[in-house]
């Protein structure tokens, strides 16, 4: 985002104090831009891509306005010669803008830690399933968690290398979930627990029925009969494949 942009979007900008200025320069460096860290050059280059007149310095605003003092709010924190703007002050200029909160998700649904090893686009996969979870987005969360399976599931052949078991021969695609479930229940290159074979098809078809009937809308009771089963074949899965001797 330009900075001209930036600064329609703040209500009466013209009007802030030049120190107030300031505070909003140094979160569009880091929060808008993604720099890490803001210096007071970058701050006074603002002011004159905006063309508007400077604090009169700049520095020293910086530093007074990182410093704990009784009675005084810490606006900035001081790191490696760079300022960034203290939390709870981020926070109060995200409401203004109207940036969304990040919710962290939490382990309710399964336990996160399970992934710690794994890969980030599994992590991403299951924080994403988390979420739907803690927000009661329940066919959302059932669609995620599908999704999740069926990664596994393809993972687990390709970490034994027999991927080619599970593809179409013709397109070279792999088959559907409900094919690679058949196929990982019947693979003799490994032992899997009963629960968890048992478990693949009931989780399977959760995921279905949110993704393709449309009448039907997945509740909390739905989701947490199957919480358990989760758990047993996401950590079975997880084992099988053994992500942190895996090289791919």
């Amino acid at each position: 985002m330009k900075l001209e942009a930036f600064a329609h979007q703040i209500n009466d900008f013209e009007n802030l104090t030049a120190g107030q200025k300031i505070d909003y320069f140094v979160y569009y460096h880091t929060s808008i831009l993604g720099n890490e860290g803001c210096s007071a050059k970058d701050i006074e280059s603002y002011f004159n891509e905006l063309k508007i007149s400077k604090y009169s310095n700049i520095p020293q605003y910086l530093k007074n306005n990182s410093k704990k003092v009784k009675g005084k709010t810490v606006k900035f924190i001081l790191q490696k010669g760079l300022y960034h703007l203290e939390r709870t002050k981020k926070n109060e200029i995200d409401g203004l803008m109207n940036v969304p909160k990040i919710i962290a998700p939490t382990s309710s649904y399964f336990p996160l830690e399970l992934f710690d090893n794994t890969r980030d686009y599994l992590k991403t996969i299951a924080k994403q399933a988390a979420s739907c979870y803690d927000q009661g987005l329940y066919d959302a969360c059932s669609v995620m968690t599908r999704k999740l399976l069926e990664v596994l599931i393809i993972e687990s052949f390709e970490r034994f290398k027999i991927s080619s078991k599970i593809k179409n021969g013709s397109s070279g695609h792999f088959y559907f979930l409900s094919d690679l479930i058949d196929h990982f229940r019947a693979e003799t290159a490994w032992n899997i627990g009963r629960n968890a074979k048992d478990s693949l098809t009931s989780l399977k078809k959760m995921g279905d029925m949110s993704a393709h009937n449309r009448r039907y809308s997945a509740k909390k009771s739905d989701v947490d009969k199957l919480k358990d089963d989760l758990r047993i074949v996401l950590e079975e899965l997880i084992q099988l494949i053994d992500y942190p001797n895996w090289k791919k």
